[in-house]
């Protein structure tokens, strides 16, 4: 899909007079044909918005102390049992009072009904529903954002909305995980097998057990500074004799880093990725399973979940 989403921005930018550089993410995410189709023009029509309406002329980024070049990026990965796309803007956002007050002329909500951010945000998403006070040959008609939804409900998907005024909006489309292949590297501990998808992953460093064991506060010192890592062993509940070298592995999402202890990497293996039943709906840290050439069952490691349940307990701990 990428290569006809560059052509899209070339050409757009180049209709409106805009510098915006082009970025995109977890790239080599396979999916099913059919998703890859349906999937086309919804984005399509995202990537227009995001030229037309979201990023400024060189000029008004100036003023607003921003690069005159904007910035679109659009990134894919896996986490849980669904697949996330993401595009992402650095221009104008929206701006929920402005939302708001048209919904209220249009006669949608009542001027003292009380919404969240949220529900004035889902108003984008309803048929003829536009605040675009210029319309355009390339969006701002007023029919778009509603098809864009019943679009993505077709491929059983949702679509959500964040935005900051004078930062950016991010639309992230989220998908179920039917049957994808993922690159992962493959670990051990005991006897059992994971997979730890290798787009998450930034480097693997080995360590002494009593190093680990002793850590304070469970950090430890990589090339360039401390980083927390959760011990998987323990995480599991594996109780047999560890070995006297471990491996640690990093991964990142976003700004966050965070090591995986293992006892070894086996190496990288390509991974059909099935979902899992009921047995592990509680265990959020594991997104589905894959079989291997002599029919073990790995377990697929979620990293961004990880990431999130760590961040999340973190915060906990500290109010």
């Amino acid at each position: 899909m990428i290569n006809r989403f560059q052509r899209l921005v070339r050409e757009l930018s180049s209709d409106l007079n805009k510098d915006i550089d082009f970025r995109t993410e977890g790239s080599e995410i396979e999916l099913d044909k059919t998703i890859i189709e349906g999937l086309i023009d919804p984005i399509m029509h995202i990537i227009r918005n995001s030229i037309d309406h979201g990023i400024e002329s060189p000029e008004e980024r100036k003023k607003l102390g921003k690069s005159p070049q904007g910035m679109i990026l659009i990134k894919a990965f896996h986490s849980g049992s669904n697949v996330f796309i993401q595009v992402t803007d650095d221009g104008a956002g929206i701006d929920a009072n402005k939302i708001r007050q048209h919904a209220v002329r249009k006669g949608l909500i009542q001027a003292d009904s009380t919404l969240s951010a949220r529900e004035i945000l889902d108003m984008i998403f309803l048929p003829g529903f536009s605040t675009a006070e210029n319309i355009t040959n390339i969006s701002g008609r007023g029919v778009g954002m509603d098809v864009v939804k019943n679009k993505i409900a077709d491929l059983r998907g949702e679509v959500s909305i964040e935005t900051k005024v004078h930062e950016g909006t991010t639309i992230t489309i989220k998908l179920p995980l039917t049957l994808s292949i993922i690159d992962g590297l493959l670990v051990a501990i005991d006897n059992a097998f994971f997979v730890i998808p290798l787009t998450s992953i930034n480097k693997c460093f080995e360590f002494k057990h009593e190093v680990l064991v002793n850590a304070i506060n469970n950090l430890i010192y990589v090339n360039d500074g401390h980083i927390p890592f959760i011990y998987l062993r323990n995480e599991f509940g594996f109780t047999s004799q560890c070995p006297a070298l471990e491996q640690v592995i990093v991964i990142e999402y976003g700004d966050v880093r965070i090591g995986l202890a293992v006892d070894k990497v086996i190496g990288e293996y390509q991974a059909v990725l099935k979902s899992i039943g009921n047995m592990y709906k509680k265990q959020d840290i594991i997104s589905g399973a894959t079989i291997l050439g002599d029919g073990t069952v790995a377990l697929v490691v979620d990293p961004n979940k990880i990431i999130n349940q760590f961040s999340y307990q973190n915060q906990k701990s500290m109010i």
